[in-house]
């Protein structure tokens, strides 16, 4: 029988060395979201074109000066106000007074829209041969773009559709 006498400390070195390395551990992760967090706030605009593009998407397809056919019917738009903001977003001298009408445009900031009307299949919605919407610039391949898609009533033809709207920098 081993008894235990001052100065015999040899059972707290595992001990010790798991506290040390817990201890150890915390801090770091502690100081790596620390940083990180301090960090974030540099990213240029990092997620604020999602909220641009519900925005966006809002006015579109439950406004009445969007595509909606009134207020009181959302998502459900007009076949004429669709080709009008095809030709308007398709018009470089209109383009920048659409971004304004959708809340895109700032004295600081000047987003960009593209803006699509599809079928459930992911195909373009065309009516008489011609697309009806596709329309807006198109994103860069590395841009941060935030894409909302609503689905919307035609009722000229009484079709779902996927409306896609696409805000980027």
């Amino acid at each position: 029988m081993m008894i235990w006498k001052p100065g015999n400390d040899r059972g707290q070195v595992s001990l010790d060395y798991i506290i040390g390395i817990t201890i150890f551990i915390f801090s770091f992760l502690f100081m790596y979201n620390l940083l990180t967090g301090l960090l974030l706030p540099f990213q240029f605009n990092a997620g604020e074109v999602v909220p641009m593009a519900e925005r966006a998407s809002t006015v579109l397809a439950e406004s009445s000066s969007g595509l909606a056919i009134s207020e009181s019917n959302p998502n459900v738009i007009d076949l004429d106000k669709a080709k009008w903001l095809n030709s308007s977003l398709n018009n470089p001298s209109q383009y920048n007074d659409m971004l304004i009408q959708l809340g895109l445009s700032t004295t600081n900031i000047n987003y960009n829209i593209n803006v699509s009307l599809r079928h459930i299949n992911n195909t373009l919605y065309k009516n008489l041969g011609k697309t009806v919407l596709n329309a807006g610039a198109l994103p860069d391949d590395y841009a941060n773009v935030g894409k909302i898609t609503r689905v919307v009533y035609l009722s000229q033809d009484s079709q779902i559709l996927l409306l896609d709207v696409r805000v980027w920098l």
